[in-house]
């Protein structure tokens, strides 16, 4: 998609489709304009404009919501019903169908890879729909005419033409020696901006998978990305609300949740190197050591959320160092997650979780079965 012609005609085919699920013309649908930021990204990202690229998609993200990255491959025909949390880091076949809140990306980073060529993304075919906050993880790759249905996470290929569905899920602790980027050195962070530029490093890191330094440049560079403005802002509420300037407080964390997505209470302690890539949709009501990583749509809070301007309930979470909170996760209630525990996705713990173990959730889906070819299974006149 690299000459403009081609460009404008994945932007008219995603235009025709959208017009036809709808029955109207899309003017302002903001799916449809979330797609076409997102090509212009793109053709400026493949004629090696990165700058103005990432620019456009952060632009993108404020706007619309939906965090689609330039670099990524997606077909013409494309249609997203609301495009606020829709999260795409992997490559997507023509005409496919994006549901609210879905996902997919890689579970490690890496560049995309050729259509065609298994990488460290999925690589999902044509014709798929993704159902309301389905997720596809991991290098799967998922064949044409696929449905996934709401809800479910595949981390593995599907067949051209599968229907898989959710089920109740489960969940199980093991001690796994889980491979970890860098971190930043947080010892002595005792001002804001200690904090913050101590967040901001691991930004970096975890954008560069590098122990690399943190100058001016890089430093200013990662201020316009939306998910470390929104930990910024959460910083600067959380020391508003230490103060007693409570009010204050409340206010920022409602416009950190209003244009950023993300819902951190101003009272939560939350210890430096804060790590949240996508910020939609994410919840945080607790305390927390250094280091903690945030990822898509969990959430980590008590059973009843207190007021903005109020301090923790006695029942808020407590997590200790260099804790990960997978997409879609939940920590709910007085439970303590000690050091280095990693949380999978969609997986919902309301107990303790010891020092380094890490809760593996089981397949949450099945396969249905396509149906029965009846005129196939009428039995045949004996002769």
């Amino acid at each position: 998609m690299t000459d403009w012609t081609t460009t404008r005609a994945a932007m008219a085919a995603d235009h025709d489709r959208l017009a036809a699920v709808l029955g109207r013309p899309p003017r302002l649908h903001a799916g449809l304009w979330a797609l076409r930021l997102y090509r212009v990204g793109h053709w400026l990202h493949r004629r090696g404009h990165k700058t103005p690229a990432r620019l456009l998609w952060s632009f993108n993200l404020l706007l619309t919501g939906a965090d689609l990255e330039c670099a990524v491959v997606i077909g013409p025909g494309c249609v997203m019903r609301k495009p606020r949390g829709v999260i795409m880091y992997g490559a997507i076949g023509p005409d496919c169908t994006l549901g609210t809140q879905c996902g997919v990306g890689g579970l490690l980073r890496g560049a995309p890879a050729p259509r065609g060529e298994r990488g460290l993304r999925p690589d999902v075919g044509a014709r798929c729909v993704l159902g309301d906050r389905s997720l596809v993880l991991g290098s799967a790759v998922i064949g044409d005419d696929c449905t996934i249905t709401a809800g479910c996470t595949v981390l593995q290929d599907l067949p051209a033409g599968s229907t898989i569905e959710r089920r109740p899920g489960a969940w199980r602790t093991m001690r796994m020696g889980l491979h970890r980027r860098p971190r930043p050195a947080h010892a002595g962070d005792a001002t804001l901006g200690a904090v913050i530029r101590t967040d901001v490093a691991r930004s970096v890191m975890e954008n560069a998978g590098t122990h690399a330094a943190v100058g001016a440049i890089r430093f200013w560079a990662h201020l316009i990305l939306p998910a470390v403005q929104g930990v910024v802002l959460f910083r600067l509420a959380h020391a508003l609300h230490a103060r007693g300037w409570r009010r204050a407080a409340a206010l920022l964390a409602r416009i950190n949740t209003k244009v950023y997505g993300l819902t951190i209470h101003p009272g939560s302690r939350i210890g430096p190197g804060i790590f949240i890539p996508h910020t939609v949709g994410v919840s945080f009501c607790g305390s927390a050591g250094p280091l903690l990583s945030l990822f898509p749509f969990c959430s980590v809070g008590p059973g009843t959320w207190p007021g903005l301007r109020s301090d923790l309930p006695a029942d808020a979470p407590v997590l200790g160092t260099d804790v990960g909170i997978g997409a879609q996760a939940e920590v709910v209630g007085a439970v303590t997650l000690g050091d280095l525990v990693l949380v999978g996705v969609q997986a919902r713990v309301e107990r303790d979780i010891a020092e380094g173990l890490t809760v593996v959730p089981r397949p949450n889906w099945h396969h249905v079965p396509p149906p029965a070819d009846i005129a196939g299974m009428q039995p045949q006149a004996a002769n």
